[in-house]
């Protein structure tokens, strides 16, 4: 009875500390995005996966509303299309809220109408927008979170039916909530 006490008190108090060791813990996140851009929005739902520490994949699913005005390659080009992503956060703290820097790769398929004097016509487009972004996760009662971004990224359009349609730089001011689980 002796050998199986102190057995299981060694087995205990070796195993406590190992099991000390592990911090932070996996979460998914499920919620709505909305970013403004100059030349537009983009709505999106997002998931992504947490890692116990520091490190998010996300992915995105959305629309993307263009509207160039005058700074594209014609008078007025306007139009829209779904789009996806595939994105990583840095969190700065253990877990994942706080500050982050990230980046992603935004993929969308726009039908752009332009005008430029009388005449008209419509783009498809297929734009690629890898983005560059940081900001803050602010986390209420461990399940909730708003997150405040911005971003930075160049859009291209890399296949065009039509005439050319207007692409470069561009700045996002975005916010996303929703649900860790």
């Amino acid at each position: 009875m002796k050998k199986q006490t102190i057995l299981l008190l060694l087995i205990f108090l070796f195993n406590v500390p190992a099991r000390s060791q592990s911090m932070g813990y996996k979460t998914i996140d499920v919620g709505g995005e909305f970013q403004w851009y100059s030349k537009g929005f983009i709505t999106t739902l997002h998931l992504a996966y947490n890692f116990p520490v520091h490190h998010s994949l996300q992915a995105r699913l959305g629309y993307n509303k263009s509207n160039w005005k005058t700074k594209g390659n014609h008078d007025n080009e306007e139009g829209g299309g779904l789009g996806f992503s595939f994105g990583y956060r840095y969190y700065f703290l253990v877990r994942p809220h706080g500050f982050f820097l990230g980046a992603r790769t935004d993929i969308s398929n726009l039908s752009i109408d332009w005008r430029q004097g009388t005449s008209k016509g419509k783009s498809k487009i297929w734009a690629f927008q890898p983005t560059a972004e940081t900001g803050y996760m602010f986390l209420i009662n461990d399940l909730f979170f708003i997150s405040p971004s911005f971003a930075a990224g160049v859009q291209s359009n890399i296949k065009t039916e039509g005439q050319p349609v207007g692409n470069g730089f561009i700045v996002l001011a975005g916010i996303s909530a929703g649900w860790k689980f």
